[in-house]
């Protein structure tokens, strides 16, 4: 038998071949050069004859991708040459090969080998081929790759470069291409990687594409935005038991291997608390970053139309274009008055999904539509939903739709059909419909009291109604001050001095600066003069007796007009000093002016001198609820002096949530079907849960006892003497009395 010597056996076992050149690359580097020139050979025969020995080509490709950073001078040939085999050959290439040709690319990007450009390039021309696994790891790959280039600042030109490769991709004449192109952006929007203005439109021009491949997914990722969260690298990370760890590190035999182990650990669950501690970003929504949603929203609607009237997609896709169409209308006010009467020819309680379209309905409306446009929505609910000739699940239906329409826009509503409707249904014995009107009542009592019945106002609406003012078409109210801000003022206590006429004018710090009794009497002097100057002429003198008083101090005894002076010169320093004092007198009601007056800064209060918080928002969040509460109850409303509970949570409202969206929830509330058996069991076993059944007979004092027991001893025998058992053996037979008497003999000698 021949020996096989080293470099042979290397040959022949390519992977520990690799191993040994990545610990030291210059020891075998003639053995790599055998493999080299044996991967040229087989390079040359593949692209004569794609199909020969695709095996061991394979093998070969894998084992130089591996070792190409160790020989950069040698290989710089190889990933351009296995990019050129697979955007050439890879329609009929073997599925193994290919996909081993694309995690050598992999391996070689990640090793900064090759471009992200020309690489990624190539991936979504890929995504073209008949292999759904290829396809994901394609997918995978682009996102992650997408992902580190971006992370530690945004890659502007590569966005750039790949966004415009992939527009023309969407437009692509390969449907499963394309799709993976657009399931690549939903998923870098979604990482926040392309959370930007240009991704959300190209995304949009999806929604238009003839494919119904494309337009579901676009128009799932508008509708599903807010509920998708940003998936972390180590979400599906189990946190480990620390505890029950450090127990076996004590227990059992200390190795350096579970100490690892811990610290692996420890390091997971602080990575994880991270996380959870890190600050949210703020994304907004999709429906915010259209650059034209009137245009959009008119387009989508043109194609709703079309695709209704041609069936040419399923119901389900028609139902989320108008799920679309009405959100858009809802959250940028747009006005489109031909969706409300598409939407007409869907309201009917036979009309399959007709609760979503209702609840459609509600959520396009707003408060700039014209009444007149979505009065006939509302005559169409009220005629096919609320009638005597439907169920009160209908019924409940229809007028919790009408709620949430008039809730956004409450002059859709007229007069006369409110009041119908409340009086048919307020007090009906279903509990369904009467909640259901109860709840419209109460949407009028605050919106608008005037349309109501004076029976049906209320005391708190009747009783404010001398200052209601109803809104009407377009007007908006613009408040100054947030409502109950002035409850979260803290009380400060003021302390009255005595003889403090002075702090009412404010003036008190001022005299208490003052030592001296010398300079009180010449602020008092001062004061004299300046009312004296404002009152008249006769005052003028005066308050120029005070202010040539204070020109002599200032001057220190020099006289500035003396008697010796004549009359005429010291009427013109009188006129020059008049004239002074009556401009400075005007400079200072300007600036007084200029100025908010006492009582309007009183009135803005907190809200003027500080910014509120999330904690202020909740206690102002607690304040209108209990003022809420108390104009419902009629009781008087609390002050700033009252003690409020603001501490405490605010009760939990189960409407709560995107005003802009209404759930479908809001127009069943009310409803409760018949459960089946299986429901009506499992909640009898859940009734019965940490409860005891059957007799409590010797487990305490005072259980009871059978009525066996009581006959025997405590009743009275003519208490019982007609009673049936003691009547029937007095009437028994003699065969009766025998029967009975053996079998008491039978049972004393079974019991012996």
């Amino acid at each position: 038998m021949v020996k096989r010597s080293r470099s042979d056996f290397l040959a022949a076992n390519l992977p520990q071949l690799q191993n040994l050149i990545k610990r030291d690359s210059r020891s075998y580097r003639d053995e790599f050069l055998q493999q080299w020139r044996h991967y040229e050979s087989k390079l040359d025969i593949f692209r004569d004859k794609p199909d020969a020995d695709v095996e061991q080509f394979g093998e070969l490709i894998t084992f130089i991708s591996h070792v190409t950073h160790c020989y950069l001078e040698d290989c710089a040939a190889f990933p351009q040459q296995i990019v050129d085999l697979l955007s050439t050959h890879y329609q009929i290439l073997e599925p193994d090969l290919r996909r081993t040709m694309v995690q050598a690319l992999v391996l070689l990007r990640n090793k900064d080998l090759i471009t992200t450009t020309s690489l990624l390039s190539l991936f979504f021309t890929l995504f073209r081929a008949k292999d759904k696994q290829l396809r994901s790891l394609l997918h995978n790959h682009i996102v992650n790759d997408i992902k580190s280039a971006n992370a530690k600042s945004k890659n502007n030109k590569l966005n750039k470069t790949l966004q415009n490769f992939m527009y023309t991709m969407l437009k692509d004449s390969n449907e499963i291409a394309a799709k993976k192109s657009l399931e690549v952006m939903i998923d870098l929007y979604g990482k926040n990687v392309w959370h930007d203005a240009k991704t959300v439109n190209v995304i949009a021009e999806a929604c238009f594409s003839p494919s119904i491949k494309l337009c579901a997914p676009a128009l799932h990722f508008f509708l599903g935005t807010n509920d998708k969260k940003d998936d972390e690298d180590d979400s599906d990370v189990d946190v480990p038991n620390l505890e029950s760890m450090k127990h076996m590190m004590h227990v059992n035999k200390k190795k350096k291997s579970k100490k690892n182990a811990l610290d692996k650990a420890m390091a997971t669950v602080k990575r994880k608390e991270r996380s959870r501690a890190r600050a949210e970003i703020f994304n907004f929504s999709a429906l915010h970053l259209l650059n034209d949603p009137q245009g959009f929203a008119e387009k989508l609607f043109s194609r709703l139309k079309h695709t209704t009237s041609t069936n040419s997609f399923r119901f389900e896709v028609r139902l989320q274009m108008m799920n679309l169409v009405s959100r858009l209308i809802g959250v940028h006010k747009l006005i489109l008055l031909g969706f409300y009467e598409y939407l007409i020819s869907f309201l009917k309680p036979h009309q399959r999904e007709v609760t979503a379209i209702l609840a459609y309905a509600a959520q396009s409306s707003h408060e700039l539509v014209p009444p007149d446009a979505l009065a006939l929505v509302v005559q169409a609910i009220a005629d096919n939903f609320v009638w005597n000739n439907v169920s009160s699940e209908v019924v409940t239906a229809g007028l919790n739709g009408l709620r949430e329409i008039c809730a956004r826009c409450p002059l859709a509503m007229s007069e006369t059909l409110l009041q119908s409707l409340i009086e048919d249904y307020k007090n009906t014995r279903e509990k369904g419909p009467m909640n259901a009107a109860r709840s419209l009542l109460g949407l009028y009592r605050e919106v608008n009291p005037e349309m109501l019945r004076k029976k049906d106002r209320g005391k708190s609406a009747t009783v404010n109604l001398k200052d209601f003012k109803p809104a009407q078409y377009g007007e908006v109210k613009a408040e100054d001050l947030l409502d109950g801000a002035d409850l979260l003022q803290p009380r400060v206590k003021t302390v009255k001095k005595e003889g403090a006429a002075a702090q009412e004018d404010g003036w008190e710090g001022w005299e208490e600066a003052g030592s001296d009794d010398d300079e009180e009497a010449e602020s008092e002097d001062e004061d004299e003069g300046w009312e004296d100057a404002v009152s008249g002429e006769a005052a003028t003198e005066k308050g120029q007796e005070g202010w040539e008083g204070w020109e002599e101090a200032s001057l220190d005894g020099e006289e500035v007009a003396s008697s010796s002076e004549d009359e005429d010169e010291a009427e013109e320093v009188k006129v020059e000093t008049t004239t002074v004092v009556t401009e400075e007198v005007e400079e200072e009601v300007v600036e007084k002016s200029a100025i908010p007056s006492p009582a309007k800064k009183q009135k803005l209060g907190l809200a003027a001198e500080k910014i509120f918080t999330d904690e202020d928002f909740r206690k102002l969040k607690k304040i209108q609820q209990i003022k809420a509460a108390e104009r419902l109850s009629g009781l008087p409303s609390s002050t700033a002096d009252e003690d409020l509970d603001l501490d405490s949570e605010p009760d939990s409202d189960e409407d709560e949530g995107n005003a802009d969206v209404v759930d479908v929830s809001r127009i069943m509330k009310g409803i409760k079907r018949k459960d089946d058996y299986e429901a009506r069991l499992a909640s009898i076993k859940d009734g019965r849960e940490g409860k005891e059944y059957g007799s409590r007979k010797g487990k305490d004092e005072r259980s009871s006892k059978t009525n066996r027991e009581k006959s025997k001893k405590t009743k009275a025998f003519m208490m019982m003497v007609h009673k049936k058992s003691v009547v029937g053996k007095a009437k028994r037979s003699l065969r009766d009395k025998q029967k009975v008497l053996r079998a008491h003999i039978k049972k004393q000698k079974s019991g012996k």
